[in-house]
């Protein structure tokens, strides 16, 4: 399995490109630059399976609807955030200056907690709310894509729309108590390890920060 990283948009978020060994592929949070994308997956000669979405913050959407007319896939979102796609006010492009109102045409599909069948994929998605009401990770064989949960070295804020401190703490939880040392890919900045974030994060190390 071969994960591709391309920043994308106005705050770099990651988008992804997840390759198994028969070139199919998933893609992960195209936040922007949706003809990048798609020209990156026509270069490779990838079969797109669908569209996976960690949350729905509109720099991890905004290239949605290009990729969805040019492939005729589906988009996987946590149904908490259904909404979420059409409403600027909650995938916060009305929150921040300089950003068009965001508003998908895009229908999602419900990507449910546990294991999703995606094309030749098999998705495990943990609901990790905090960063958002519907912020999901993503296990996908030894990889973690934690979307705005965890980043390296540090994590999602929680001021924005349906965000919540306490939430986030109970996510942390979760991914504390998670056994496997998964590469991790989260929705801004480098790739880690889980036992690496483990050891030196701080907001896994200490409870009081939040």
């Amino acid at each position: 399995m071969e994960v591709i990283c391309r920043p994308v948009g106005p705050v770099q978020a990651n988008c992804y490109i997840v390759l198994n060994d028969d070139s199919h592929a998933l893609v992960i949070d195209p936040g922007d630059e949706g003809k990048m994308i798609a020209d990156l997956l026509k270069g490779i000669q990838a079969k797109v399976d669908g569209v996976v979405l960690t949350h729905a913050h509109f720099d991890h959407i905004g290239g949605v609807d290009e990729l969805i007319a040019e492939f005729g896939v589906p988009v996987y979102v946590n149904a908490a955030e259904f909404d979420f796609l059409s409403t600027p006010e909650k995938n916060s492009s009305a929150v921040f200056a300089g950003v068009p109102h965001m508003t998908l045409k895009a229908k999602p599909v419900e990507l449910k907690e546990g294991t999703n069948k995606i094309g030749t994929f098999d998705v495990t998605a943990y609901y990790a709310p905090g960063h958002s009401a519907g912020s999901t990770i993503l296990e996908i064989g030894d990889n973690l894509f934690t979307g705005d949960v965890l980043f390296a070295s540090s994590i999602g804020r929680v001021d924005l729309p349906t965000g919540s401190a306490k939430q986030m703490k109970d996510s942390l939880n979760f991914i504390k108590s998670l056994t496997k040392d998964y590469t991790v890919y989260p929705g801004h900045g480098p790739s880690t390890t889980l036992n690496y974030e483990k050891t030196h994060n701080p907001y896994l190390l200490y409870d009081n920060l939040y």
